[in-house]
C-alpha cells in the first residue's frame, strides 16, 4: 500500500475518532437527543482505521492500491469532516447553553438552530455509511485467509533472496529505481545464442510455484534462433524418484526426433521410421542408451532444458552425461530452490530478472560469465562474496547502488557495465568510490583509528557510522576495509536484508571466513564441495561453525552486533542514531558522518561538472557569474554528495554557460522528479521517508510549510502539532513530551537537522532545520495529499484539487485579493501561516474552522487588523510574535474558548483585556497570564516588582499546573512570598528570574525549609547568589544553568560542578566574583556544553584533569581580558572550541598548541 496516503489517512481518522468519542461529543449527542447516530460515526471511523491498518499490511499488486488509495483519500477527507462538523455542532452547543434569558432575541432562532444541528449529524451520519459501504461494494481490502501458494511461498523466501540481491549489488547489473534489477526478457535467448564455445548451464528460478516458468523457457527454445544454432534439442521433466536410465532415455528419444527434423533428408523423417527407432530405444538397456547418447552428443551441438531439479544429488548425477565438447552447447535448468539454481551454475556466476509474470511471480536467471558474443558485456559477483553492509531497518539492500552506481568488484575494481539494454547513461551521475570520499580524509582516518589493529586489543568493538542517506557512509567504510592500514585483520563483508534472515547470514559469513581473504580475495579457489556442505548445514551447525571460525581468527565484519559477539571488530552504518547506540554500548565508538565541508563540496562538483577549467584565464566574467550559481546549488545540496555528484554531472552534459546554471537552480525540483540522471536522489531520500512511522510521517510532512533554511523553534512547532491534533496526552505524557520524543525521533533518523547555534547551552534540541533536498521530499508528498499549499511566486492555481487544509503566504507572493477569495477554497483551511508583507484581506470570514494563525514577524500587522479575530471560534493557537506595532488585543478575544497559546511575546501589548480571563483552555501565554488560567503551562516574563506584584504572586500561586515560568521584579522584599508561591509546583521544568537590581538577593531565603521545586531541569537566575551550597544540590534533575550577575565563589562553583545531571553551563556578565575560574577533577560529570560570556575580570580559565569528561563545545565571547587557558587536553571528549572577540594573539598561539596535543581532532573557530 502506498505508504504516504494511508499514513496521513491513519493520523486525520485518529484525530477525527478522538473527538467523536471525546466528553464534548457525547454532551452534544445527549442533548440532540442522537446517542445512536454519534455512536455509529465513531464506531465507523473505528473500523475504517481498521480496515487502514490492514491495507497498510496487505502486499497488494499496484493496480489495487490505486483503487484502496483512493478510497483512503476519501476516508481522510471524511475524517476531516467529521471533526470539523463535530465541532463546530458542539459551538453552537455551547452557545445555547451560554443563553442568557429566556425572553432574549438569542432564544428566538434556537429551534432553528437545534433542527439544523440535527440535521448536520444526520447528514454526516449519511457520509460515513457510504464511504463505508464503498469498500464493501468494491471489496477493497479483503480478509486474509489461506494464502495462495504463490503468496506462501514469497513469505518463505528472504533467504532465497538473498543471493539475488548479492548478485545484483555487486555487479552493478542495470537497475532500475529502488535498486533492482531491470527486467530483461531477452537475456535467455541471447545467453543460448552467444558464441561461447564452452558448455553453460542457465538456471531458471521463480519467486513463487513453477506457472510460467515453461513458457518463458519454452519461448527460447522454440525460437528459430535455437533451432538454427542446435543441431540436437532435448526437454526432460525429472520423475520422483529419480530414474538415471529413463532421464537418458528420453534424452536419447528426444535428440533422435530433434537431430530428424534438423536434418531434412534423414531416412528416418517418415511415420513408420520414427515408430520402429521408439521401439529399439525402449528396448536398450543403460549401457547401450549411454553409447547411443555419446554417439548423439559427439559431434552435434545440443540444447537441454531439464525441468523440476530439486536435490544437489539429482545434479551430481546428471552433470557427468555433459561433458564440455567446447561445441557451444547450453542446459537450461528450471528450478523452485534458489540455492539449487546458484550451485548448479558455473562460478563466479551473476543473475538477471528475465519477466515479472504478475505481482507475486518474478523469474531469475542464474548464469555463468559470458566471455564474449552479447553476454559477455555483463559484470560477474562470486557467489560467496557479500558486497555491502548495513543496518537500517528502512533500507533495502540495494543503497549501495545509489550511493556508488559505479560497478565494482568487492576490492573497488571498475568493472563493465555495458549491457545491451542500458537505457541511460549515468556514468557523468554516478556518485562514485572517489567522489564520495572527497574531502573524506579525516573521515576515513578517525574510522581507523576506532579500528586499531589486531594486536591491541581481543575484546569485542562495535563502531557505528550514521547519518543521513547519501552521505556515503558505505563507501566510507568500504574504503576502510579495503585500506592497507589495517593491518592483518581477517574479514567478511555482509548485507542485513529487510526481512532479516540469520541463517542466510550466517551461512555467506562462514563461506567468507571458511578461507583467509588476505590469502585469496575473489574466493574462487573455495570448493564447489565446501560451498555445498556450507549451503546444507541447519542453523544450530552454522553458528558453531561461525563461532569456531571467529575464535581462531580475528575478523573486520561490517554487520549486526548480535550474531558476531566472538568478533573483535563489527562495523554498522546505518540512517538510524538509535540503531547506532543500541549497536555501540561506548559513545566515543559512535560516529556521526556530516556533510562534505565547503571547500571538499566547491572541489567535487568542479570535477564532475567540468565547467570551469576552459574558462580560468579566457572569460572571468564568465567564470565568476558559474561560480555564483555554482554556490547556489551547493547550498542546495547542503554537503549531500550524492546530490553533488550527481547534479554537476548532469549539468556537465548541458552548455557550460551561467545561464544553463541558472536555469538549474530555478527548476531543480522539477529536475529530480523529471530528469532519470537525478532520480536516484529522490530515490535514495525517500527510503528515509518510507521507513517512518504513520504519526511521524503527518508530522514530517506539517514542516513542508516553512520555507528553505528557515530556523524552526522546537516549542512552538509543537505547539502547532498540539493545535492541529497531530498530539495529545497520553497516560503518564503530555503532548508537549511527546512532541519532544517525535523531534528526537526526527532527529534520529536523519529526517531533520540539529540547530545547535540558536541555543548556545541548551541540552535539548530547542531548534531544528531540514536539508534541502530532505525539504524537497517533505514538499513533493505534502502536495501529493494535498495538505499543505503555498501562495508563492510562480505556484500554480490550476493544479489545486479538493479542500485546502494549511495555507501558507510567502513574502515574494504578489498580495492578489482576487487569488485569494476566488480562486481558492478557504472553508475547510485549518492553519494559516504569512510571511511578509500584511494585507487586511488575509483573514476571511470563510476560514470557520481554522485552528492554527501564525503572523510571527508578520510586517505591517496593526491593532485594528484584529478587529476580526473574534470570528475564528476554532482557533487553538494564535501567535503575533514580534510583531511591533501591536499595542492591544481586542476584547472580541473572549471567544476563541478554545485557544491554547497566545503568544504575544516582541509585541507591545502591556495589557491583556479583560475577557482573556475566558480563555479556559489556555496553556501557553507569553508573556502575560492571570490566576482563573488554571491550565496555563508557560507564562511568561511576569513582573512582581511593584503596583499588581501582590496580586500577581497570588496568581502564581493558583497556576499549579505551571512548566515554564519567568518573572522579574524580585527584590529582598518579595522574594520570601515568591518562593512560596511556587514551593507546591511539582510539574515546574523551567524557570527565568530577574532580580531588580545587582543588589537584591535571589537565594537569601534558601535553604531548610523553603526550597525550588525539585523538579527543575531548567533554571536562569540573574541576580546575586549568597548560599548556593545550601539548596543546589536540591535540584538532581536540573540539566541546564545559566547565571548572570550572580558574583559566585570558588565554593559556589564546587558545588554546581556537583549536579549529577547538567549538561550546559552558561555563565555570563559578573557571574564569578575573583579573577580565576578553576574547574577541579572529578568536577561536573554530566556537563556537554560550557559558555563564558562578558567575564570581564577573569583572567585565568583552569580544566582540571578528570573535569568534565563528557564537554563536546566550549564558546568564549568578549572575554578580552582572559590571559591563560590551561588542561584543554583534559577534556577528553572535546569536539569544538569557539572563540568570539576573547583573545590576544598569544593565548590563541597556546590554545592551538593544546589542541594539536588534543587526542581528538578538536575544530577550533574563531570569530
Amino acid at each position: 500500500m502506498e505508504a504516504t496516503v494511508v499514513s496521513v489517512g491513519k493520523a486525520v481518522l485518529d484525530g477525527a475518532l478522538g473527538y467523536a468519542r471525546s466528553k464534548a461529543a457525547d454532551e452534544l449527542a445527549l442533548q440532540l437527543g442522537m446517542e445512536s447516530d454519534v455512536a455509529f460515526i465513531a464506531d465507523e471511523l473505528q473500523m475504517m482505521q481498521s480496515f487502514l491498518a490492514t491495507a497498510d499490511e496487505e502486499d497488494q499488486p499496484p493496480q489495487q492500491q490505486r483503487v484502496v488509495a483512493t478510497w483512503v483519500t476519501q476516508v481522510r477527507d471524511l475524517a476531516y469532516d467529521v471533526e470539523d462538523s463535530l465541532m463546530d455542532c458542539a459551538l453552537h452547543s455551547e452557545k445555547t447553553k451560554r443563553n442568557p434569558a429566556p425572553c432574549s432575541p438569542w432564544c428566538w432562532g434556537q429551534g432553528d438552530r437545534r433542527h439544523h444541528i440535527s440535521q448536520e449529524v444526520k447528514t454526516l451520519r449519511a457520509k460515513v455509511e457510504d464511504v463505508s459501504n464503498r469498500n464493501l461494494r468494491y471489496q477493497l481490502v479483503k480478509p486474509q485467509l489461506q494464502l495462495p501458494p504463490a503468496a506462501a511461498a514469497d513469505q518463505q523466501l528472504p533467504s532465497a533472496m538473498f543471493g539475488i540481491n548479492e548478485a545484483n549489488l555487486a555487479t552493478g547489473a542495470e537497475l532500475e529505481l529502488g535498486g533492482e534489477l531491470a527486467e530483461d526478457g531477452d537475456r535467455l535467448r541471447r545467453l543460448l545464442s552467444s558464441d561461447e564455445a564452452e558448455l553453460r548451464v542457465v538456471a531458471m528460478w521463480g519467486t513463487a510455484g513453477d506457472p510460467g516458468k515453461a513458457s518463458a523457457i519454452k519461448e527460447a527454445y522454440d525460437s528459430s534462433m535455437a533451432a538454427a544454432k542446435f543441431r540436437l534439442r532435448a526437454w526432460v521433466g525429472l520423475a520422483r524418484p529419480f530414474d538415471p536410465t529413463e532421464f537418458l532415455r528420453g534424452l536419447v528419444r528426444q535428440f533422435f526426433f530433434s537431430h530428424d527434423n534438423h536434418e531434412s533428408s534423414s531416412p528416418g523423417s517418415t511415420t513408420a521410421g520414427w515408430a520402429d527407432a521408439l521401439m529399439k530405444m525402449d528396448m536398450l538397456d543403460g549401457g547401450a542408451l549411454a553409447r547411443m547418447f555419446d554417439t548423439q552428443v559427439g559431434g552435434n551441438s545440443y540444447l537441454v532444458v531439464i525441468d523440476g531439479l530439486s536435490t544437489m544429488v539429482e545434479w551430481q548425477c546428471i552433470k557427468m552425461y555433459f561433458p564440455d565438447k567446447k561445441n557451444g552447447s547450453r542446459i537450461v535448468v528450471s528450478t523452485q530452490h534458489v540455492e539449487i539454481a546458484s550451485l548448479c551454475t558455473e562460478k563466479p556466476y551473476q543473475v538477471s530478472k528475465l519477466k515479472r509474470l504478475s505481482y507475486h511471480q518474478t523469474l531469475y536467471l542464474f548464469h555463468s560469465k559470458a566471455r564474449s558474443g552479447a553476454a559477455a558485456a555483463e559484470p560477474i559477483v562470486d557467489s560467496t562474496r557479500v558486497t555491502i553492509a548495513g543496518n537500517d531497518p528502512a533500507m533495502p539492500a540495494g543503497e549501495i547502488q545509489e550511493e556508488d552506481q559505479q560497478s565494482k568488484d568487492a576490492e573497488g575494481d571498475k568493472v563493465s557495465n555495458s549491457s545491451a539494454v542500458s537505457k541511460v547513461d549515468r556514468s557523468r551521475t554516478m556518485a562514485q568510490v572517489e567522489d564520495m570520499l572527497t574531502g573524506r580524509e579525516m573521515e576515513k582516518s578517525k574510522v581507523i583509528q576506532l579500528i586499531g589493529q589486531p594486536k591491541e586489543s581481543h575484546s569485542c568493538k562495535v563502531i557505528s557510522v550514521w547519518g543521513m542517506g547519501g552521505l556515503g557512509k558505505t563507501t566510507l567504510v568500504r574504503s576502510v576495509y579495503r585500506s592497507q592500514q589495517l593491518g592483518g585483520w581477517k574479514r567478511a563483508w555482509a548485507t542485513a536484508l529487510r526481512p532479516f534472515n540469520l541463517e542466510a547470514l550466517l551461512r555467506n559469513l562462514a563461506m567468507q571466513l571458511q578461507k583467509g581473504f588476505h590469502e585469496d580475495p575473489t574466493g574462487a579457489s573455495a570448493t564447489r564441495t565446501h560451498k555445498t556442505n556450507i549451503a546444507s548445514m541447519k542453523l544450530h551447525e552454522l553458528e558453531g561453525e561461525l563461532i569456531r571460525l571467529l575464535n581462531t581468527q580475528k575478523c573486520l565484519i561490517e554487520l549486526v552486533k548480535k550474531c558476531l559477539e566472538s568478533a573483535t571488530r563489527v562495523i554498522v552504518t546505518t540512517r538510524e542514531k538509535i540503531v547506532a547506540q543500541q549497536c555501540s554500548t561506548e559513545y566515543s565508538n559512535i560516529y556521526s558522518l556530516q556533510g562534505l565541508k565547503d571547500d571538499a563540496a566547491l572541489d567535487l562538483f568542479k570535477r564532475k561538472s567540468n565547467g570551469f577549467g576552459e574558462y580560468q584565464f579566457e572569460n572571468l566574467k564568465r567564470l565568476v557569474d558559474m561560480m555564483e550559481q555554482a554556490r547556489l546549488i551547493l547550498k542546495k545540496c547542503d554537503g549531500l554528495p550524492l546530490a553533488i555528484s550527481a547534479i554537476a554531472g548532469y549539468l556537465a552534459t548541458k552548455p557550460k554557460t551561467a545561464i544553463e546554471w541558472a536555469k538549474m537552480n530555478g527548476r531543480i525540483s522539477a529536475e529530480l522528479e523529471i530528469s532519470p540522471e537525478l532520480r536516484i536522489i529522490k530515490t535514495v531520500l525517500m527510503r528515509s521517508y518510507d521507513g517512518l512511522p504513520y504519526h511521524l510521517k503527518s508530522c514530517f510532512l506539517y514542516m513542508s510549510l516553512f520555507p528553505e533554511d528557515h530556523i524552526i523553534k522546537q516549542n512552538r512547532l509543537v505547539r502547532r502539532w498540539i493545535a492541529e491534533g497531530y498530539l495529545r496526552d497520553m497516560r503518564g505524557m503530555t503532548a508537549e513530551e511527546l512532541g519532544d520524543k517525535y523531534l528526537d525521533e526526527l532527529f534520529s533518523r536523519s529526517m531533520i537537522l540539529r540547530v545547535e547555534w540558536v541555543n548556545n547551552y541548551s541540552a535539548k534540541l530547542d531548534a531544528c532545520r531540514l536539508h534541502d533536498m530532505i525539504r524537497e521530499i517533505c514538499i513533493l508528498k505534502a502536495r501529493e495529499e494535498n495538505l499543505v499549499f503555498t501562495l508563492e511566486e510562480g505556484c500554480c492555481l490550476s493544479g489545486i484539487q479538493g479542500a485546502l487544509r494549511h495555507l501558507v503566504i510567502s513574502s515574494n507572493w504578489k498580495r492578489d485579493k482576487d487569488v485569494l477569495e476566488s480562486m481558492l477554497d478557504l472553508s475547510h483551511v485549518r492553519s494559516m501561516k504569512v510571511f511578509g508583507e500584511w494585507r487586511s484581506f488575509f483573514i476571511s470570514s470563510k476560514m470557520r474552522f481554522l485552528r492554527v494563525l501564525d503572523l510571527e514577524g508578520t510586517l505591517g500587522l496593526q491593532d485594528h487588523h484584529l478587529d476580526q479575530i473574534g470570528q475564528l471560534l476554532h482557533l487553538k493557537f494564535f501567535s503575533l510574535r514580534g510583531c511591533r506595532s501591536i499595542f492591544f488585543l481586542p476584547n472580541s478575544i473572549g471567544n476563541l474558548r478554545h485557544l491554547e497559546t497566545l503568544d504575544i511575546r516582541g509585541t507591545c501589548i502591556s495589557q491583556l483585556p479583560a475577557t482573556v480571563t475566558k480563555l479556559q483552555k489556555l496553556q501557553y501565554l507569553l508573556p502575560r497570564g492571570i490566576g482563573k488560567l488554571k491550565a496555563l503551562h508557560t507564562l511568561g516574563v511576569v513582573s512582581i516588582v511593584r503596583g499588581k506584584g501582590e496580586a500577581t504572586l497570588k496568581d502564581l500561586q493558583e497556576l499549579t499546573q505551571l512548566r515554564k515560568l519567568g518573572v522579574a521584579g524580585i527584590n529582598n522584599e518579595n522574594i520570601n512570598r515568591f518562593w512560596s508561591a511556587i514551593a507546591g509546583h511539582s510539574q515546574l521544568q523551567s524557570l527565568s528570574l530577574h532580580a531588580c537590581t545587582e543588589r537584591d538577593d535571589l537565594d537569601g531565603c534558601l535553604g531548610g525549609e523553603l526550597l525550588p521545586p525539585k523538579c527543575l531541569e531548567s533554571l536562569k537566575m540573574y541576580g546575586k547568589l549568597v548560599r548556593v551550597p545550601r539548596w543546589i544540590h536540591q535540584l538532581p534533575n536540573l540539566s541546564r544553568l545559566e547565571l548572570g550577575h550572580t558574583h559566585l565563589h570558588e565554593e559556589d562553583i564546587q558545588a554546581l560542578g556537583m549536579l549529577p545531571n547538567l549538561v550546559a553551563l552558561s555563565l555570563r556578565r559578573e557571574s564569578i566574583q575573583g579573577d580565576q575560574l578553576h574547574f577541579l577533577g572529578s568536577s561536573f560529570p554530566r556537563l556537554v556544553v560550557l559558555e563564558l560570556s562578558v567575564l570581564t575580570n577573569v583572567v585565568s580559565v583552569r580544566f582540571g584533569e578528570g573535569a568534565m569528561p563528557k564537554l563536546e563545545l566550549a564558546r568564549a565571547a568578549w572575554c578580552k581580558w582572559i590571559e591563560e587557558i590551561s588542561g584543554l587536553t583534559f577534556l577528553s571528549s572535546l569536539r569544538e572550541i569557539n572563540l568570539r572577540d576573547v583573545y590576544s594573539s598569544t593565548v590563541t598561539e597556546e590554545v592551538q598548541r593544546q589542541l594539536m596535543e588534543h587526542a581528538n581532532h578538536v575544530s577550533l573557530k574563531l570569530m
